[in-house]
């Protein structure tokens, strides 16, 4: 119970804290993941497109896209090729 219900109810508590402290700042790091995200998404469609490695659509690999950019792409695909 406590995993399915408090912890994402604290998760969410902790990131409208952190929204209304620092606004400006927040709303800067959101648009920069989400610009990330794009180039993340760009990437992948280049990959399927262009190389013979196929890698899913999804969030997890969207979200590895942009977080660690190109090198977390490589990694992705080294663990795809394997």
């Amino acid at each position: 119970m406590f995993l399915r219900y408090v912890l994402p109810a604290a998760a969410g508590l902790l990131i409208v804290l952190f929204a209304c402290l620092l606004p400006e700042r927040f709303i800067r790091v959101l648009l920069r993941l989400g610009g990330n995200a794009v180039l993340a998404l760009a990437l992948l469609l280049l990959i399927n497109a262009f190389t013979t490695l196929t890698l899913p659509l999804n969030a997890l690999t969207l979200t590895v896209g942009s977080l660690f950019g190109v090198p977390g792409m490589a990694a992705l695909g080294v663990i795809a090729w394997l």
